[in-house]
Parts: C-alpha cells; structure tokens; sequence
C-alpha cells in the first residue's frame, strides 16, 4: 500500500526509490485510464519535411512510372483523372517534436515514404509539418504491405520487415505506390486496377508485372503488423505513410508492467467480490 503522499511504505518509513516510485505513478496513471475511460486526447507528434527540389530527384537511383489515375473526389459527382509520376519520395526530416529519430528506419536524412493522400499535393521544395500518427493506416492498406514484404523477401535468408520502403527498382516502387492508393481509395474489395473507384493505367511493363506479383500474393499473406507502420498527416498537403520502427521506450519497463498488473488484478477481484451475492464470501 501507497500512503497518500507516495512516499513510504505501509510498514515503514523508509522512502521508496525514486525509479520505483517513477514506475509506480506511471502504473497507477496507466490504471486510472484503464478503469476510469478518461484519458484526455495529447496533441500527435510532429516532424518538419523538407522534400527534394526537383521533386523526383527523390527517386534517385530509383525512378518512377507516370500512370493516369482515376478516381471520385468526396462530393464529386464525375471522376477524376490525373496524369501523376508514381515512385517513392524521398526527404529529410527535423524539428522534431514529441517523437524520437529513432522512429524513422533510415534516419531522418534519407526519409523514403509514398503518398497516402491523392487529394491534395507536393509541389517541388516543399518544407512540410507533418502530425506523425502511429494508428493512420487502414487495415486494407496493412494486407497489401504484407504482400509486397511476402513478395520482395521471396529467397532471402534474413525477412526485412522494411522491404516495402526498399524497393530494388523504380517500377517496383511505382507498383508500391500504386497498391497504397488503391488500397485506401477503392471501395471494392477485389484488387482490380482497371474498375472500381479508383483505377490505374498506361503502367510500364515491369510496374504492371510487379502489380501484379503483390495482387496474387494478397490472399497469401500475412497483413504487416500496424506497429512497424505510420502516416504523416497535413491538412495542406498530400500525406504520407511510411515505415516505423517500434522505439524502445514505447515497449514499459518490466517493472512497470507487473506493478500495472497486479493493480489490474485487484480491481478484478474488487469487481468480483462486489458482483457476489450478500452473505458470499
């Protein structure tokens, strides 16, 4: 038992380590969540993009296939047609607030993401604060990246849970791409790119046969787990999703998680003893 100053011990009065106590507070905090349901919303974290300028040159090494997409804005009553360049960007991150750079797989000088967000734009040189949300992704986009990781490991001795944001070639991003936005953009549930709410066309060759190994792949797979994925949100322009190492410090301290669940322990023997019958025991 904790006296209510949090600082000695019920049978004691010798003061409690300040680690212990640190655990302590922070599994009585988690708990008071937990029962109470009434943990306040914190602002998401935020990182600063500076994109390349030009703007493809972040398909260095790379490159990128340019498709015509079609697809409904919200409240449109026609579709939609663009001529865009699909590949993965490339930037480089600062002014980080609220997140590690421990978070960014390749560090925040080599920054690889795609587009999630074929509403708005980036133009060449933009410099843009990005709200990092770890929970941005929907599962449909989650079972595609599981494909394309299934697909691009194929033969290889170590998995790479990263490969989606490595691909070896420009078509093999620009087919990334391309099954990110159909992921998220069609209503449908079958991956065709040629019907549907959103479509694809004039993809290259390889980019087509790339599409084509991660659609096959689909139903065989094992969807990506969400942790090692993240979206960068804007309300001015075009969002981003991209890979995400768990940090060290999201994972509590043993200590911590046994104190949460002996605590987790008591309130269900308390709620049990309260849902008895009068005169049970």
């Amino acid at each position: 038992m904790i006296y209510g100053d949090g600082t000695t011990h019920a049978y004691g009065s010798v003061p409690l380590p300040e680690n212990t106590m640190k655990s302590i507070q922070r599994a009585l905090a988690l708990l008071t969540c937990a029962v109470a349901s009434v943990c306040s919303a914190e602002p998401l974290p935020t990182v600063q993009i500076q994109f390349d300028r030009p703007l493809f040159t972040g398909f260095t090494g790379q490159g990128y296939d340019n498709v015509y997409i079609n697809f409904f804005k919200p409240g449109a009553s026609k579709i939609t047609r663009e001529h865009v360049s699909a590949g993965r960007f490339q930037g480089t991150g600062s002014q980080l607030n609220g997140v590690d750079a421990s978070v960014f797989v390749d560090g925040l000088n080599d920054l690889y993401m795609y587009c999630y967000d074929i509403y708005q734009d980036i133009n060449h040189g933009s410099n843009v604060k990005y709200n990092v949300n770890f929970d941005g992704e929907l599962a449909r986009t989650l079972d595609f990246l599981g494909a394309v990781n299934k697909v691009l490991n194929k033969d290889k001795t170590t998995y790479d849970k990263y490969a989606w944001v490595h691909p070896a070639t420009g078509y093999i991003g620009a087919a990334i791409q391309i099954g990110i936005w159909e992921s998220k953009y069609e209503t449908d549930t079958a991956w065709d790119l040629g019907a549907g709410t959103f479509q694809a066309t004039a993809l290259d060759t390889p980019t087509l046969a790339a599409w084509n190994a991660f659609r096959t792949e689909i139903d065989h797979r094992t969807a990506i787990d969400g942790k090692f994925v993240m979206t960068l949100e804007s309300g001015t322009k075009q969002d981003m999703i991209t890979a995400d190492p768990p940090a060290a410090n999201d994972v509590p301290e043993p200590g911590s998680l046994l104190l949460l669940g002996t605590a987790l322990a008591v309130v269900a023997a308390v709620r049990r003893r309260k849902a008895r019958p009068p005169g049970k025991n």
